[in-house]
């Protein structure tokens, strides 16, 4: 599968490696974003069940594989790094860098002049993805592997943490410079990902990374309440493993709905400022279920508002408005 010259930012606004768009990958991006959305309404109203417990277990690493699946190698590796870093700053850092200062000043945490190394290396909230996910691509581009060898490298990287500091989260380490573990954790999935991408899952083998995805599935729900890390590990692997392994089949099908494909092209909007609107919308007490609505609805029309112009696409992380009109062809025209 040949890589797309234009998918500059993984997983969020970026066409994938088909033709245009690839509405299959924007619609499991939405479905994604959707569960974290509803999984962090039911921790922040007090929900424990089965369900959260599963979508715990596979919508992060789902997450990082895409992202893996989405990921131009070559250009990556190709473009000067004043090239990628000015790319990335604006499409993924900068948002991320806004989001960060707005969520420190709602959260009243006294400054301290460690903030900056905590910030960049233990990401509060949910701010820890971009950095972990901006940490993979840098190994991507500095380690000139093929994806397979990179999978090999970073496979006992990521067992070794998981293992060693469980499926929670924290720093690795004591010092000013110790990681989140979720750096160290995720490798195993971006690069099976990138894996998929250059080798995807021919079609007869599709039922057996169904069979595995729902073997893992099956065992991490059975895990509920339990208490064993032994455990944990290898039923999570099986479980994102063979969802991202499903990855190919999924954008050959080509699916859309348009309501959910829509918060999948603009998920970095979405996942960046999900948590603030919900914490307002939380206040009001209308309940789970409304509050994930409202939540969405809210999310929805600021996200419209702020893609107008330049510099507020830049700063809140939405797909500019002209963005579609600028990568249309004209009438008549073939895409290329």
């Amino acid at each position: 599968m040949s890589q797309a010259s234009d998918a500059i930012v993984p997983i969020w606004g970026l066409r994938g490696k088909f033709v245009g768009k690839n509405p299959s990958i924007d619609l499991l991006k939405g479905v994604l974003i959707l569960l974290v959305m509803g999984g962090h309404v039911m921790e922040l109203t007090g929900g424990h069940d089965i369900a959260l417990w599963v979508g715990s277990g596979f919508r992060m690493p789902l997450m990082v594989g895409i992202s893996g699946y989405l990921l131009n190698v070559s250009r990556t590796r190709g473009d000067s790094a004043s090239t990628l870093f000015s790319r990335y700053g604006r499409r993924m850092l900068l948002p991320w860098a806004f989001a960060a200062s707005v969520y420190l000043l709602a959260s009243g945490d006294t400054p301290r002049w460690t903030m900056l190394f905590d910030l960049l290396f233990r990401p509060p909230f949910h701010l820890w993805y971009v950095p972990t996910l901006f940490f993979l691509i840098m190994l991507t581009r500095l380690l000139p592997f093929s994806p397979l060898a990179l999978l090999a490298v970073g496979t006992p990287v990521s067992l070794s943490i998981m293992y060693g500091f469980g499926l929670g989260h924290g720093p690795v380490g004591d010092s000013l410079l110790s990681l989140d573990s979720r750096f160290l954790r995720y490798p195993v999935y971006f690069f099976f990902g990138m894996l998929m991408a250059e080798r995807p899952v021919s079609r007869r083998h599709w039922p057996i990374a169904i069979a595995v995805m729902l073997l893992g599935l099956l065992w991490w729900s059975g895990l509920y309440r339990a208490d064993n890390e032994w455990a944990f590990v290898p039923a999570r692997l099986l479980m994102c493993l063979g969802l991202i392994a499903l990855l190919p089949m999924l954008a050959a099908w080509r699916m859309d709905f348009t309501p959910v494909s829509a918060i999948g092209r603009d998920s970095l909007f979405f996942y960046l400022w999900h948590p603030l609107v919900m914490g307002v919308v939380i206040m009001t007490e209308v309940g789970p279920l409304a509050t994930l609505a409202l939540s969405i609805l809210l999310l929805a029309f600021a996200n419209r508002l702020t893609a107008r112009g330049t510099l507020l696409p830049l700063l809140f992380g939405s797909v500019p408005e002209r963005r579609d009109m600028k990568s249309a062809p004209p009438a008549g025209a073939l895409p290329v």
